[in-house]
């Protein structure tokens, strides 16, 4: 095969272009990681260029040679954007077999279409979302859930389980689907292969680059923006967030112990005549401070109070009563109880949560950890309870701008779906 002028298809998608020529270079230097990471292999079971999960590409010589730079560059450039977007471990999310695979490749092919188009790289044969009347803008597991509904087409060659097995030809190799082929090379052969954590660092370079890209451009593919923010934004769930947060915070209150000599030391014994200290470490204190007007949703606020309740019972601090304020434009109730769950929570009024503070401020002996529910929108005091390790868990639907929430807090937004709103 030749290596020159498979160099030159990729220095013909990152080279800046002379003239708007319909076959001059393309100008995607963002894409120049990924490029030089391909590890091609020569195969003539395929019909063009395929690509696996370990970032090598399937290349048939006889096409190669017949191909041109800018028909080899948009082959490139399609199978590196589904291995850039992960397809393999996405399909693998979406339980894509080989009898989903058809649907799943389409899909993917679709999003990878929208891609490619602004900078006229789409191959020929790349479906588009016009083209199957499918709606524009949507994420390749959308495309899969409408495309899927489909009846599967037949493929060639059944294998002893009754599934189809899946040739060199059938959609654009594992690296699209993670549904490995029969001319693939495993992981660990000496063909050379692209690591998972290899892969992942390939993805954050580009897409740094492709967001710099981006700003300058107003045609980016909608696809391509979500698979920016996916890399360099991940969205953790927010309940193992919170759950690490009041870890955290009773944690630091359990450290806070104090020397007793009701309790004598272990050490007593090799010092006769010496009474020694022990150290006494009580189980924090928590108390609990609830925004209970109109505007939070009582749905989110029932699960972010069982998270809360799940990571004191772990820590062996839900035997101990804690104290739960029931708050609006005025603090209705103040109880004890054993799990936050159990509380009454009374009111529907307007949000005042410095009123809530103060009572735990009044409390005595003074609580260690402090956590307060509410949707953010509320004065604050100016400084935390003394001694406490404060959370403020602000509760919204996803869509809209939380509040700013106090410095000395430790915040953790909780949001609600709409199908959570809707339960």
């Amino acid at each position: 095969m030749d290596h020159h002028k498979l160099a030159a298809a990729k220095l013909w998608l990152v080279s800046p272009a002379p003239s708007a020529t319909s076959d001059g270079p393309r100008d995607l230097p963002y894409l120049s990681h990924a490029l030089y990471a391909l590890i091609p292999v020569v195969d003539d079971k395929v019909k063009k260029l395929t690509c696996d999960e370990w970032w090598r590409i399937y290349i048939n010589e006889a096409w190669f040679e017949a191909a041109t730079v800018p028909e080899i560059g948009a082959e490139l450039a399609h199978v590196t954007w589904h291995l850039l977007a992960d397809h393999t471990d996405r399909a693998r999310d979406q339980d894509v077999d080989r009898s989903t695979a058809s649907a799943w490749g389409t899909a993917a092919d679709v999003t990878v279409s929208h891609t490619l188009t602004p900078d006229r790289l789409k191959p020929p044969p790349l479906p588009t979302a016009a083209a199957l009347h499918l709606p524009d803008g949507r994420a390749a597991e959308e495309y899969f859930a409408l495309l899927s509904r489909l009846p599967a087409p037949a493929l060639d060659g059944e294998t002893d389980s009754g599934e189809a097995a899946l040739g060199p030809n059938d959609g654009c190799g594992s690296g699209a689907d993670g549904l490995h082929r029969s001319n693939e090379h495993g992981p660990d052969t000496d063909v050379g292969a692209v690591s998972k954590q290899e892969a992942t660092e390939i993805r954050r370079k580009v897409a740094i680059e492709y967001e710099g890209y981006a700003r300058g451009r107003g045609n980016v593919s909608g696809d391509a923006m979500r698979w920016v923010n996916r890399t360099l934004k991940p969205e953790v769930p927010w309940e193992p967030l919170l759950a690490a947060a009041v870890r955290r915070a009773v944690g630091w209150a359990a450290g806070c112990g104090d020397y007793t000599y009701t309790k004598p030391s272990r050490r007593s014994s090799s010092l006769p005549g010496v009474v020694l200290p022990g150290q006494h470490r009580p189980v924090p204190r928590v108390s609990i401070i609830v925004d209970t007007s109109r505007s939070v949703d009582d749905n989110l606020l029932a699960r972010a109070l069982g998270e809360v309740d799940g990571a004191l019972l772990a820590l062996g601090v839900a035997g101990a009563q804690m104290t739960v304020y029931a708050v609006d434009a005025a603090v209705h109730t103040a109880q004890k109880v054993r799990r936050a769950r159990d509380a009454k929570l009374v009111g529907a009024g307007g949000t005042d949560m410095r009123l809530g503070f103060r009572g735990v401020e009044a409390e005595r002996p003074r609580p260690d950890v402090v956590i307060c529910f509410t949707d953010g929108d509320t004065p604050w005091p100016s400084s935390p309870p003394p001694g406490a390790a404060v959370i403020v868990a602000i509760l919204g639907r996803r869509g809209f701008t939380l509040p700013p929430s106090p410095k000395w807090a430790t915040r953790v937004e909780c949001w609600v779906d709409d199908q959570w709103a809707r339960a």
